[in-house]
């Protein structure tokens, strides 16, 4: 449970720091700083826990490599696609 924990809370930070850098163009043209920034931080603080994939592609590759077990393939991709399903498709700026 420890590793979806991780997952969730790693994926809703980058969520967030993504929506906020570049949704809301708050970071300007720091914004693939703030999220690589923000990535670096949430895999060195879950990645010993849960491996940080926070991306469904990186736990099929993982998968494919034979480094992740078949059960833990469908839970990981549903924690993390819990955040990407919120966050808002169309942003209309600063009005």
């Amino acid at each position: 449970m420890n590793k979806y924990a991780a997952e969730f809370i790693g994926t809703f930070f980058l969520v967030l720091t993504v929506g906020c850098a570049a949704g809301l163009g708050l970071a300007g043209d720091f914004a693939p700083i703030a999220i690589g920034s923000a990535l670096m931080v949430m895999i060195f603080a879950g990645g010993h826990v849960s491996g940080a994939h926070f991306n469904p592609a990186v736990t099929l590759a993982v998968f494919l490599r034979g480094k992740c077990p078949a059960t833990d393939v469908a839970p990981t991709w549903c924690t993390i696609t819990r955040w990407r399903r919120r966050r808002p498709r169309h942003h209309q700026g600063p009005q």
